[in-house]
C-alpha cells in the first residue's frame, strides 16, 4: 500500500526528480558527490531511501545539477497531492 505520509511522499519525489536530473546530465553518483562536496554514500542513500537531507545538501545538489530547487519542490508537492487524490 502506498505511504500516506505526505512528507515522505514529497521527499521521495524530490529524490527521484534530482536523480533524473543527474542522469540527464550524464553524471555518476560519484561525480555529483565530488562536485557537491558530499559523499557518494550520501548521494546513493538520498536517491534510494526516503529520508530528509538538510537544506544545505539539497542546495548543493541542485546547484551542481543547475536546477531550481523551488521548482523541484513545487513539482514534488504537486505529485504527492495527485497521488493522494488517486488513492481516495
Amino acid at each position: 500500500m502506498p505511504n500516506d505520509n505526505p512528507r515522505e511522499a514529497i521527499s521521495a519525489a524530490v529524490a527521484r526528480l534530482l536523480s533524473e536530473a543527474r542522469k540527464q546530465r550524464g553524471l555518476s553518483m560519484n561525480q555529483l558527490a565530488a562536485k557537491a562536496g558530499l559523499s557518494q554514500s550520501f548521494i546513493s542513500s538520498f536517491e534510494t531511501t526516503p529520508w530528509n537531507p538538510t537544506l544545505d545538501s539539497l542546495l548543493r545538489i541542485s546547484a551542481v545539477l543547475e536546477v531550481n530547487l523551488g521548482e523541484i519542490l513545487q513539482q514534488a508537492i504537486a505529485e504527492a497531492i495527485v497521488a493522494k487524490a488517486k488513492r481516495r
